[in-house]
């Protein structure tokens, strides 16, 4: 065979060579533009948490048995369980009752639960448009006990059902004082299982009794409807 005729049946080979290369290069960059939209998207969530800690800070200072920190996964808010409760059970002492009045109405005003696209920056808009993606913000009480045994006898029958009946009557005050939708709300009660100190010790059982709020917010998939 020729050197022509070579040439002219390797030609192709070439070409398609160059076609792959080309599409490589633009599967790596649209990669590249779409962790770049979803950084930008993340940035803005963070913002909006940032904006509700500050405010919920303010609007909650001088709180006894409420505290609050931001994670990174939102804003943390833990009550104090000394004198929290009514003693052995899991009706809220009056002035846990006060600041959590105080909480459901701060959570009320905050613009995080609130937010449509209409608020939103044109790209975050975007974004969340072309994923078919809706703005979620939740707030979600969890409640946890030490390891003492519970009375069968006694009405409270075990420490889930203490650890959730006291989720249960934080999340009922912050729902009825916010005037939010119930479809943001949601508890858990984990009783013992779940403790963040040694239940060998009377402090370490202290740590464990409490109840924690997570506020969150993100962009999920548009699979639910706000009633």
């Amino acid at each position: 065979m020729s050197a022509q005729a070579l040439k002219a049946r390797s030609s192709w080979l070439f070409s398609f060579g160059d076609v792959i290369t080309l599409l490589i290069t633009f599967f790596i960059m649209m990669i590249v533009l779409n962790k770049g939209e979803i950084t930008r998207v993340q940035k803005w969530t963070e913002m909006q948490l940032d904006l509700a800690y500050a405010d919920l800070k303010e609007q909650m200072a001088g709180a006894q048995a409420i505290t609050l920190a931001r994670k990174t996964n939102g804003i943390l808010i833990n009550i104090d369980q000394n004198g929290a409760y009514v003693k052995g059970g899991f009706e809220p002492s009056e002035s846990l009752k006060d600041e959590l009045t105080r909480l459901g109405q701060a959570l009320g005003g905050l613009p995080l639960f609130k937010l449509s696209l209409a608020d939103m920056p044109k790209k975050v808009v975007e974004y969340a448009e072309a994923d078919h993606m809706k703005w979620r913000a939740e707030i979600s009480v969890e409640g946890h006990s030490d390891n003492d045994k519970i009375d069968p006898n006694s009405a409270l029958r075990n420490n889930w059902f203490l650890s959730t009946m006291r989720a249960q009557n934080v999340m009922r005050l912050l729902y009825e004082n916010s005037d939010l939708s119930p479809r943001l709300f949601g508890i858990a009660g984990y009783g013992e299982f779940r403790p963040i100190a040694s239940n060998d010790t009377p402090a370490g059982k202290a740590m464990n009794r409490r109840v924690q709020i997570l506020v969150a917010a993100n962009f999920e998939k548009d699979d639910w409807t706000d009633e």
